[in-house]
């Protein structure tokens, strides 16, 4: 809009002129319509949601900084009508080992080209938003180099950091997906809900400055309608979903209950457990009342002391998985007192039950920020007695496979569910690599819908994939279970799966290693650097 040139005024005193400056885009001259103007670098979503109501104020949209009523810019200094903290995340496709880089070694980067204190075996590329691309140059300076930049939009940034590895993408909290792996800067996360923003170096406030009426009055529009967000991140809203594979306290590992306590196979992956919201496992293991007194060896046919149902309480767990095999080892009524016994401490289940119908019903978890998480499950591999009929317990078949993927479908179609987790109990195979027929299957429910697909069966924990963008597992690997033969067997994943108001942005990967029959602790660094290079090597991708 043209700016109406202001009346000739009486020239003042040098003095009173030099206690007033003129700074191009703080003061507003009169125009003919009031008018806001968006800084380079101002995230995009905070455009979406406040130019609506600007519009209904009646502000236009200008490209003249100095005609503007209100301004809106990163940055804003103390002077801001409204103010919010915008947070934007280091991260790299997926398949990286390392877990974190110095900010430091970003800035030197950035600045030098130099990539000597970055853990890549090569100079990687930086991906990031336009938003984001401005930020760093405000905060770091010019890139050396503007071939290592490339500027993506955030639904590609993921794809083209994927072709381009190694690759560095700078970009907000809420454009994070599962195809991203978040890195820690400096040792913090933005995954950490305890995070304290004013430590974390790519915080960065966002504001309103009004500088006429009009403006001052848009501003209170903004404030009065809850369209300005003061955050992109609220830690309320982030949710941790930890899936984990096989469950079995009996033979040696419910020895070493007995020898060294109920906790002790918890003692060493509590604190990954600490922070989630829902905690899961597949418990193969019947209690029986008749169960005898734990065997360092033995067949496998299992059951378990009621008493061992503590470690359960004690890890927090919140819904039991019951597509295992063994899970009817000592027969029907074994079965029927676990899930007693599950009902009576309200414990959900899913993927089992009292007869077909129950097995498989999803059960669904709403979660304190109201997302709706269902869980449904099925067995695949057998042996035939475990599995549910009209008339006795068991494990959900997995049959043709229609009727999972069916209501994987329909839980989202219908409105039951924002969120679907499908954990199988496919055959198992000693490889780290997954069957063509096992990806077809698994990446078959994450096509019909579901958010993760993970494999509950693997003793020896397995490779990932992302078939339209979703999470698939193909193995986990055990949790509490007594295979101690061979280091395929006690290496063993934890997936820590992120979700931001109701949508999955990034999974945290456990890797242990399983101990004394019983007991997972954490890979040492070299352990772990190794074991990821393995699984990713041979993942889906």
């Amino acid at each position: 809009m043209p700016v109406v040139p202001a009346a000739p005024a009486a020239e003042a005193p040098a003095a009173a002129a030099s206690a007033t400056p003129e700074v191009p885009g703080l003061t507003a001259p009169p125009s003919a319509q009031p008018a806001f103007f968006v800084q380079p670098g101002t995230p995009p979503e905070i455009v979406e949601r406040i130019s609506p109501v600007l519009a209904q104020a009646g502000l236009v949209q200008t490209e003249n900084a100095d005609a503007a009523d209100l301004t809106v810019m990163p940055n804003p200094g103390p002077d801001a009508a409204l103010s919010a903290q915008w947070v934007y995340a280091v991260a790299t496709p997926f398949p990286t080992v390392p877990d974190g880089i110095e900010f430091g070694a970003l800035q030197s980067y950035w600045q030098t080209g130099d990539a000597s204190r970055l853990p890549f075996s090569a100079p990687p590329k930086i991906v990031v938003t336009s938003d984001a691309a401005t930020i760093l140059i405000t905060l770091l300076g010019a890139p050396y180099d503007s071939n290592a930049l490339l500027i993506a939009s955030p639904a590609d940034a993921a794809d083209i950091a994927w072709a381009n590895q190694p690759a560095l993408g700078v970009l907000a909290f809420e454009s994070l997906e599962p195809r991203w792996k978040v890195l820690a800067l400096d040792g913090r996360s933005v995954l950490d809900r305890g995070l304290d923003l004013s430590a974390y170096p790519l915080t960065i406030p966002v504001g309103v400055i009004a500088r006429t009426e009009a403006g001052r009055q848009a501003a209170e529009s903004l404030r009065s309608s809850r369209a300005w967000p003061t955050t992109n991140r609220d830690p309320a809203k982030i949710v941790n979903v930890v899936l984990t594979g096989t469950t079995a306290i009996a033979r040696a590992t419910a020895m070493q209950v007995e020898l060294k306590g109920i906790d002790f196979p918890a003692a060493n992956i509590l604190p990954f457990f600490a922070d989630a919201d829902i905690l899961h496992t597949s418990n193969e293991s019947s209690y029986a009342v008749d169960c005898p007194e734990p065997d360092w060896f033995g067949e496998p046919t299992f059951c378990s002391q009621k008493d061992y149902f503590t470690l359960l309480q004690n890890i927090g767990l919140d819904i039991v998985d019951l597509t295992g095999n063994h899970i009817k080892d000592w027969g029907d009524a074994s079965l029927l007192y676990t899930l007693d016994l599950y009902d009576t401490n309200s414990l959900p289940y899913y993927g089992g039950g009292r007869d077909l119908a129950d097995s498989r019903t999803p059960r669904i978890l709403t979660t304190p920020d109201g997302t709706r998480f269902a869980f449904v499950g099925c067995n695949s591999a057998g042996p035939f007695p475990v599995w549910a009929t009209d008339a006795t317990p068991g494990a959900a078949p997995c049959d043709d496979w229609s009727a999972i993927t069916a209501q994987v479908s329909s839980l989202k179609a219908n409105g039951q569910a924002d969120v679907v987790i499908v954990t199988l109990q496919y055959l198992e195979t000693p490889s780290y690599e997954a069957t063509g027929q096992q990806i077809a299957d698994f990446d078959a429910l994450a096509n019909a819908g579901a958010d993760i697909v993970s494999g509950s069966q693997a003793h020896q924990p397995q490779g990932f994939g992302f078939p339209g963008g979703r999470f698939v597992h193909y193995g986990i690997g055990n949790l509490f279970f007594d295979q101690m033969d061979y280091i395929e067997n006690r290496q063993m994943f934890a997936d820590k799966h992120v979700f931001y108001e109701g949508r999955h942005i990034s999974t945290i990967l456990f890797t242990g290693m399983n101990e004394e029959w019983a007991q997972p602790r954490p890979m040492t660094a070299e352990e772990r650097a190794d074991f990821l290079a393995t699984i990713f090597d041979v993942s889906a991708w």
